[in-house]
């Protein structure tokens, strides 16, 4: 009896001790073994919000001078508009100062008060004698005739030397010159029949002035031809200098503000406040008529992602919250960069937003595109997917089963995979890993074969 007791006891002690064995063990299994979260990766199509810095972009645009100001240099004084400005016709771009003007029309001013007194003294003192006479008539008109020739034959000459023929000689001559030249332009036979006009002209004012010379009735002496003759002159040197009194008026009323041509949009303003400008550089910078602002966005050259047509897109701005649009096409630009061409929406045409305007200033506005693969691959998150340096790969959980005293064991393998996209969120393999337990999230570093345990939160 005592025998059995012993035994018994023995047992008890051996089944505690066994049992605490089993309890430390397990024990210090968990605290060596790393512990890993266990995730299924998912089938479907590759997804990632992309944002760019797209611009307001203008496929084609005008360049504006100001050709007044070649005659009256300006200096800036006040721009009125900026870049992405809407204007419409008429409205000013920018006020200039002409501190030229005042001492030109001085200058002019004073000549036409000189020739004025010229000619008083001069009636004064031929007062008893005609203003007019048939003579004179006939002898200005001869005048005129002569300079309407020159200036012909000077045109007809050059018309020639612009296609290497000759003209010499008497100019009712010239004709036959052509025909023997070979094909010549319709400009220059224009100009050689002006010519032969002029010359007729010339001859027919000549002889009715020379026959006014002969003629006693119709001859006036010297002295009062030599006077209407100055007088003339002295008259026609008056009506120069108010006509230029006039036009330099004009001109700088019309410099003091330089307005738009018409409506569109400043792309660009060539001056600043201060500066000289003389008319022979371009002062601002609109779109062409009927050209409609774009947003346009540039593609990293490295990337492979495709961005289908009319995929949606939505502008993102502090000042004007989100407008919707869509990618029209991917154009290249001329220097080979890709853009995402985005339609404006009619929200920020309108003539009275200022969107244009301070996305220019700004450099542009953020545009957030959602881009979708055209086809569905194996889709894990990020810190499943490791590199070496060289590739990348996945530790894959697999299971082994215990014997009678112990439980199931994972251990991991280290098994390559290709990445095919990847994002912040999201990577793309091409590996199908269906039904296959991912070990992720360790609590410590992994080796190829190592035993695991997954770790439950």
């Amino acid at each position: 009896m005592k025998l059995k007791r012993f035994a018994l006891r023995g047992l008890i002690v051996l089944f505690v001790a066994v049992a605490l064995c089993m309890f430390f063990a397990r024990t210090v299994q968990t605290i060596t073994t790393p512990k890993v979260q266990l995730v299924q990766s998912t089938s479907g199509r590759f997804e990632d919000k992309m944002t760019f810095r797209a611009q307001v972009y203008f496929a084609e645009t005008e360049e504006f001078t100001v050709e007044e100001a070649k005659d009256m240099n300006i200096t800036v004084d006040k721009l009125y508009v900026r870049a992405g400005n809407y204007v419409k016709k008429g409205d000013i771009i920018f006020t200039a100062k002409t501190p030229s003007y005042e001492e030109e029309i001085k200058k002019v001013r004073e000549d036409y008060d000189a020739k004025n007194k010229e000619l008083l003294e001069l009636d004064v003192q031929n007062r008893k004698l005609s203003k007019e006479s048939y003579q004179n008539t006939m002898y200005q008109q001869l005048l005129d005739a002569q300079d309407t020739l020159s200036e012909a034959t000077y045109e007809a000459r050059y018309a020639a030397a612009k296609e290497s023929v000759v003209l010499t000689g008497d100019v009712s001559t010239w004709q036959s010159q052509l025909a023997l030249s070979g094909e010549v332009s319709d400009d220059l036979k224009a100009a050689v029949n002006k010519a032969r006009t002029a010359q007729a002209a010339y001859e027919e004012a000549r002889a009715a002035y020379f026959a006014v010379l002969d003629n006693k009735k119709l001859k006036v002496s010297d002295d009062v031809f030599q006077y209407i003759t100055k007088r003339n002159g002295l008259m026609e040197e008056i009506e120069d200098l108010n006509q230029k009194m006039v036009t330099l008026t004009v001109l700088e009323t019309s410099l003091k503000a330089v307005v738009a041509p018409r409506d569109g949009y400043i792309i660009e303003l060539k001056v600043a406040e201060g500066d000289t400008y003389d008319g022979t550089k371009v002062a601002y910078v609109m779109n062409k008529e009927d050209c409609v602002p774009v947003l346009r966005a540039p593609l990293d050259s490295n990337s492979t992602r495709t961005i289908a047509d009319g995929t949606r897109a939505e502008i993102s701005s502090d000042n004007y919250g989100s407008e919707r649009t869509n990618v029209e096409k991917t154009t290249i630009a001329s220097d080979g960069t890709k853009y995402l061409q985005m339609p404006m929406p009619e929200t920020y045409l309108s003539s009275d937003s200022t969107a244009i305007r301070r996305f220019m200033q700004d450099g542009g506005v953020d545009v957030k595109i959602t881009y979708r693969a055209k086809s569905a691959t194996t889709l894990l998150a990020p810190s499943c997917v490791r590199s070496d340096g060289e590739s990348n790969y996945v530790y894959v959980v697999e299971y082994s089963g215990g014997g009678f005293l112990s439980e199931n064991t994972m251990k991991v393998k280290k098994t390559s995979v290709t990445v095919i996209e990847r994002s912040d969120s999201t990577v793309s393999i091409q590996e199908d890993l269906s039904y296959r337990s991912i070990a992720d999230r360790e609590d410590r570093a992994l080796e190829d074969g190592a035993t695991v345990m997954e770790y439950v939160q």
